[in-house]
């Protein structure tokens, strides 16, 4: 057996063990799933000619806390079912975190399958998502607001430039954790459909401050995404919305934020919603994540985190973080020690859980004394995904 890179010319046997392992086409056309495979780092596992298993990695990047980190999207991780739990897919893991470190990309994401299983390989859930489906005669009352809505397309290239400058602002300001769309994921969103139909709410002084991709699908309004820089131009795309409900019958509704957003927008929550963890992450290398992180007030606390991750070696140990250098030392000098497994590491600096509840769930161990510390340097900015097509 041997572990080695996919060629480009055996990138149909790439689609076959796609196609065999999930039983669904590629939602884009096959022409968006050759550019990426295309454009992937492919690792595969091969007894002669034959593909027994493998990983894609995308190089793609996103923003944490306002800062660009470069990512590995993981993608298409598949055995054949006669060789699973061999421990084929472990060695490709591996192999491919070591890859993305020596790329540069500090962090993984990935859409997994199960859980648990990609826990094992020091991924954690790091957003909650919730999918709302409204009857068109409960579309909630949000009152006036001064702006428009205006309609726009992907066929028409000021829409996505508008789109794209609004989302860019969204995800560098708002969350933390948002893909840095470039022209390809925008022609990717484009060729699933995504893009086709774009409302944008312009405030009274002709300034956009939100946007919404939907699109009709017969008698079902189907929002895709909805991106607001302030409460205003949340009501105002809702108003628009609710401008349908003699066209529609229900509305249903992904990337409009999470349960606490939706409870604080609208005036009567009163229809079914659905919670979802859909996304993971994970720290690829530890010390260039912590260099480049934006601490809050970094310069006035020195920080001792012991680090425990079992796929990625490299990342064992002790750090301390003094200011803006990271280095490894054998032990701290007076501070506490916050010890928390790769997981706990990276949901906590997501902004997805907090230090202290880290602690309380076992997933970290801290006094009090380091679990305030900790606290005050890690800013309060919630994570969130969208690109999860």
């Amino acid at each position: 057996m041997e572990l080695r890179e996919i060629k480009d010319s055996e990138i149909g046997k790439i689609k076959e063990l796609r196609d065999y392992a999930f039983r669904f086409p590629a939602s884009g056309g096959e022409a968006d799933f050759q550019y990426w495979a295309e454009n992937a780092r492919r690792l595969g596992l091969f007894y002669g000619e034959h593909l027994l298993a493998q990983v894609l990695t995308y190089p793609l990047a996103v923003s944490i806390l306002g800062e660009r980190f470069s990512m590995g999207g993981v993608a298409y991780v598949a055995s054949f079912p006669e060789y699973r739990n061999a421990g084929l897919i472990r060695q490709l893991m591996e192999a491919s975190l070591e890859q993305m470190r020596d790329n540069g990309q500090i962090v993984s994401y990935l859409s997994p399958f199960s859980i648990p299983f990609y826990r094992k390989f020091g991924y954690e859930v790091f957003t909650e998502k919730v999918e709302l489906e409204i009857p068109a005669h409960a579309l909630p009352d949000m009152g006036t607001v001064p702006g428009r809505v205006m309609r726009m397309t992907s066929d028409d290239g000021t829409g996505i430039s508008v789109v794209r400058e609004l989302y860019n602002r969204f995800a560098l300001t708002k969350k933390s954790g948002m893909m840095m769309r470039d022209d390809a994921w925008w022609l990717r969103m484009a060729r699933r459909k995504y893009t086709k139909e774009i409302a944008v709410y312009c405030d009274m002084n002709g300034t956009t401050m939100g946007y919404m991709l939907f699109t009709l699908d017969h008698e079902v309004f189907k929002i895709h995404e909805l991106v607001a820089l302030n409460y205003e131009a949340e009501k105002g795309l809702w108003r628009f919305v609710s401008s349908h409900n003699m066209m529609v019958d229900r509305v249903v509704a992904k990337n409009v934020g999470s349960l606490r957003d939706i409870a604080l927008a609208f005036p009567s929550p009163d229809f079914q919603k659905q919670e979802i963890l859909d996304f993971m992450m994970r720290i690829v290398d530890v010390q260039a994540f912590l260099e480049k992180y934006r601490f809050v007030n970094r310069s006035e606390t020195v920080l001792y985190v012991e680090v425990e991750d079992e796929t990625a070696p490299w990342n064992e140990g002790l750090f301390e973080i003094r200011g803006s250098m990271v280095r490894r030392v054998e032990k701290p000098e007076g501070a506490g020690v916050l010890s928390i497994t790769i997981q706990g590491l990276g949901q906590m600096m997501m902004g997805f859980v907090r230090p202290r509840d880290l602690v309380y769930y076992e997933k970290a161990q801290a006094s009090e004394i380091t679990i305030e510390a900790w606290e005050k340097v890690i800013p309060h900015m919630r994570s969130d995904f969208y690109d999860a097509y």
